[in-house]
C-alpha cells in the first residue's frame, strides 16, 4: 500500500462530497477572479481583519488539503484570493 491509495476517495459518499468541494470552489474562484466590481460585505471584511478569523481560514485550507489534495489547492487559492481582496478594498477607501 503507497501514499497515493490514502489519497482516494473511501466511499461513494466521500467521492461525492470530494467532488462537490471541488466543484463550489471552482465556481467561487471563477467568480472571485472574473470580478471585482464590487466589494465584499462590510462583515466579512470586518470579520477578516480579526486575527482569528484568518486562522480558522488557513486551518480550513489544512484541513482540505489533507482530506483530498485538489480541494486543499483550490482552498488555498481563495484563501489567497480573498486576503488580496480584502486588502484591496480597505487600501481604497
Amino acid at each position: 500500500m503507497s501514499w497515493i491509495d490514502n489519497l482516494q476517495p473511501t466511499s461513494a459518499q466521500d467521492k461525492f462530497l470530494r467532488l462537490a468541494a471541488v466543484a463550489i470552489l471552482i465556481l467561487w474562484n471563477w467568480q472571485i477572479g472574473t470580478s471585482l466590481h464590487e466589494p465584499y460585505p462590510k462583515a466579512l471584511v470586518d470579520a477578516y481583519s480579526i486575527p482569528l478569523t484568518r486562522f480558522a481560514l488557513l486551518a480550513f485550507v489544512v484541513l482540505a488539503a489533507l482530506w483530498c489534495p485538489s480541494v486543499g489547492v483550490l482552498a488555498a487559492f481563495a484563501y489567497v484570493a480573498l486576503g488580496a481582496d480584502v486588502s484591496f478594498f480597505v487600501n481604497q477607501s
